[in-house]
């Protein structure tokens, strides 16, 4: 120890420029060599990788060289906006390699940066992107008046035009040009959800219900999603669903099975021809308990389906023709086709009509005002865009409290 000491003392003393011996004492060498490496980097700037110095000495002495330094998750040490300082410890990341490449703590930030910035956006447009479209005949005023009924703006929403030729596309061989129409005027705003099936509100549909376009989005293949159909003014709303099918596809990122959307298109044809001698609601009731029996069932004999065709449009008390017997059927064995999640299925399905009565009416009142309502944009419009006397349907309350808690359990109670 006595010979070690003044050696010792002497490597203090020592100034960097004199060279230590070959011979120097093992535990004094690892410690003298680190805070050579610290002092010649703080002095001349170079950097650690560049001259071999590794030790955690000098990645602190070089971060302690910023004072307005903040350290990035990958270890670098820059400043307040997103720069890297130019020290010894700048290039010495977590795991303890030393600058494999020679570039500017600078730009590799930056750059970083920028790349992990578009990603994060890009995944995180996939699945939660709304989408608008909206009639090619509508006017410039008529578009903002949607925008401003829909509660969104253009620059808030991905907006597709869909036009008379989409519409033909879609349609052609299902509907009749009449049922088409000259001029593609419906819009639509869908937003895909993680759950509760499909939600449909509409606005100046007049011959198209709300539960018509849910139930034929189901054999379309969509699951989770609120949708809001609508126009500037008063049209059937046959055409809506060519633009409701575009912007899921659009905000979803998923394209729907050609036949189920050729399905759909005939279902809702269907839907609203029988609803001509019945009425909408009997025949989306009809469509619906068919459907439901077909895909629970597993059913795809034509004599099984009409059997079940039967027994359900008795239940509903309806006669139907001949024809319309036939069309249902029809209709029922091209969807027998497809392989749907029948429980996501009912999720959309058995909210179409009022079987749960008055009461889950008021449930859903006192739930959505204690808990909000999951309705997204169905409950953000706002129906005075449209003028005094748009028309609106929805499958949901998304009113929530608007009609009154009180007004709701008296009317139960006394049956009005």
């Amino acid at each position: 120890m006595k010979k070690i000491l003044p050696i010792l003392m002497a490597a203090v003393m020592t100034t960097s420029m004199v060279p230590m011996t070959a011979g120097a004492v093992d535990t004094a060498d690892s410690s003298q060599g680190t805070e050579d490496t610290a002092s010649q980097n703080t002095e001349t700037g170079s950097d650690a990788a560049a001259d071999g110095a590794s030790g955690t000495a000098g990645e602190a002495e070089g971060s302690g060289a910023t004072t307005d330094g903040t350290t990035s998750s990958d270890g670098t040490v820059g400043t307040e906006d997103g720069t890297t300082s130019d020290t010894a410890g700048e290039t010495e990341g977590t795991d303890g390699a030393a600058g494999a490449e020679e570039t500017t703590g600078e730009d590799s930030t930056a750059e970083e940066t920028t790349d992990e910035t578009t990603e994060e956006t890009e995944d995180g447009q996939t699945d939660s992107e709304k989408v608008v479209t909206l009639g090619e005949n509508l006017t410039e005023e008529q578009r903002a008046s949607m925008y401003e009924y829909f509660g969104t703006s253009a620059d808030e929403v991905k907006t597709i035009v869909v036009t008379h030729a989409d519409e033909v596309q879609y349609m052609q061989g299902i509907a009749t040009d009449e049922q088409i129409g000259p001029t593609t005027n419906s819009c639509a705003y869908v937003e895909p959800t993680d759950s509760g099936g499909i939600k449909v509100k509409t606005a100046n549909l007049n011959y198209v219900t709300s539960a018509m376009i849910a139930s034929t989005l189901t054999t379309a293949g969509m699951e989770n999603c609120n949708v809001i159909a609508a126009c500037p003014f008063e049209v059937s709303g046959t055409g809506a669903l060519t633009g409701i099918i575009m912007a899921y596809e659009q905000a979803s990122g998923e394209n729907l099975d050609e036949g189920q959307k050729e399905a759909a298109m005939e279902e809702l044809v269907t839907t609203g021809e029988i609803a001509d001698s019945v009425g909408q609601e009997k025949a989306t009731e009809v469509i619906k308990d068919v459907k439901t029996e077909v895909l629970d069932q597993g059913l795809t004999d034509e004599q099984e389906i009409g059997e079940a065709v039967d027994n359900i449009a008795q239940e509903n008390e309806v006669t139907l023709t001949d024809d319309q017997r036939q069309q249902i059927v029809s209709l029922m064995e091209k969807i027998s086709q497809y392989d749907y999640d029948v429980n996501a299925l009912k999720d959309t399905l058995d909210n179409l009509t009022a079987d749960d009565g008055a009461l889950a009416n008021i449930w859903n009142s006192v739930k959505s005002f204690f808990v909000g309502s999951d309705d997204g944009i169905l409950s953000e419009t706002n129906d005075e865009a449209l003028g005094s006397d748009v028309i609106t349907d929805s499958t949901v309350n998304e009113s929530g409290f608007k009609d009154g808690l009180l007004t709701r359990i008296k009317n139960f109670f006394t049956g009005e």
